[in-house]
């Protein structure tokens, strides 16, 4: 399968779970179900198997903490992924590098490379400080990506620097070798800065989830306020020597597929306020928190976080967003048929939103595939020229 970013000329979809355990699971861990958890994963591997048969041209994952989505380590679910299918491409979405090792993940993707054929994707994500975060990922690419890429000592694994007592900067290079010549690399970007700072490395961008929470709900977005700043993102890969097109700006849309647009709103919003009551009462507990103590309030209280209007917005704010492909088989499509008039080629779609129940988020997965639009996804199934 070639690369994600390649043939721009088709469109191209990922398949995106949030892998949800709660609900209908617990959210309490003296209450954990191992057979829930394990259907969980099983499910999430037939789904993956699934969606390659049905034209996705990627399947994707998180890395997310607690119980609504336990998947604190997503390369690990990805070389499951690798031994299951032969044509998908495996596109992590995203790893935290702040949270690891940036050299101990590069080795690791390499190996998710080797294992899957030359059919990784990195997508990396920022949490913590944006300098850090973007040496993090430069190291990424070059240990993955180069021979002997010079590392400085306060940048080595515990144990290469046992290794080399008195080296100032070490050449390191990820083993084994991916089996692509370069395995491509996309970041979460949605603001100048960020956009601007991947179009000068050549990488690929997530536009996020494409919700601007305000004092007064979700703020209204458009598709004519997107593109001017991802027509800069290309400019700005072209002053640096690199041939970006719109194949490389992957958005994320929610994605909830119902009978009426009223219960496919009511099924993401919901999904998502789940989500969130869930991680906030993990990270409460981790804080010192009495059991099921929740911290959802005290967080939406701070005006910084922008949870008051994500928790306030009426449903219909899925529907009005255009990036959100919520609603009937009908809306989705005139949505979708709007996004590719922009020049959008690459969609990941967040199948029932985060938190939905993990069967009624493949439901939506599989009515892209059928029922919005086989065309699209027939296309994918096709020869292509493959990547390198």
């Amino acid at each position: 399968m070639s690369a994600f970013s390649e043939n721009p000329e088709i469109v191209k979809f990922v398949y995106w779970d949030n892998l949800t355990y709660s609900p209908p699971g617990s959210r309490a861990p003296e209450e954990w179900d191992p057979a829930l958890g394990v259907r969980l994963y099983e499910n999430y591997l037939s789904h993956c198997e699934e969606a390659e048969r049905l034209g996705y041209a990627a399947v994707s994952l998180p890395e997310h903490f607690g119980p609504s989505s336990p998947c604190p380590h997503p390369n690990i679910l990805m070389a499951a992924i690798a031994a299951r299918t032969s044509r998908v491409r495996i596109l992590s979405g995203v790893n935290l590098p702040l949270l690891h090792h940036p050299v101990q993940l590069a080795e690791q993707f390499a190996m998710i490379d080797v294992l899957s054929g030359g059919r990784l994707e990195v997508g990396l994500g920022r949490h913590g400080d944006r300098a850090a975060h973007e040496h993090a990922v430069d190291l990424i690419d070059g240990v993955l990506n180069g021979y002997d890429h010079p590392v400085a000592r306060a940048d080595l694994t515990p144990a290469t620097a046992a290794f080399t007592p008195g080296v100032e900067t070490a050449k390191v290079t990820a083993w084994p070798r991916p089996a692509q010549p370069r395995v491509p690399l996309w970041v979460a970007a949605t603001s100048d800065g960020s956009l601007a700072a991947a179009a000068r490395r050549g990488w690929g961008v997530f536009t996020g989830l494409n919700i601007t929470p305000t004092a007064g709900g979700m703020a209204p977005m458009s598709i004519a306020k997107k593109l001017p700043r991802l027509r800069r993102y290309l400019e700005i890969g072209g002053e640096n020597g690199h041939d970006l097109t719109m194949a490389n700006v992957a958005v994320s849309c929610f994605t909830v597929i119902a009978e009426t647009d009223r219960k496919a709103a009511g099924m993401v919003r919901d999904g998502f306020v789940r989500h969130i009551e869930a991680s906030a009462g993990h990270l409460s507990r981790v804080a010192g928190g009495a059991p099921g103590e929740t911290s959802l309030e005290a967080l939406a209280d701070r005006e910084e976080t922008g949870l008051r209007a994500v928790l306030e917005a009426p449903a219909e704010a899925y529907l009005e967003n255009p990036f959100a492909l919520v609603g009937s088989v009908e809306t989705v499509r005139d949505k979708l048929t709007a996004l590719r008039a922009a020049g959008l080629s690459r969609f990941m779609l967040f199948c029932g939103g985060v938190g939905t129940a993990h069967e009624l988020a493949w439901e939506s997965a599989a009515a892209m595939a059928q029922d919005v639009a086989p065309g699209l996804f027939a296309a994918t199934k096709k020869p292509l020229r493959l990547a390198g």
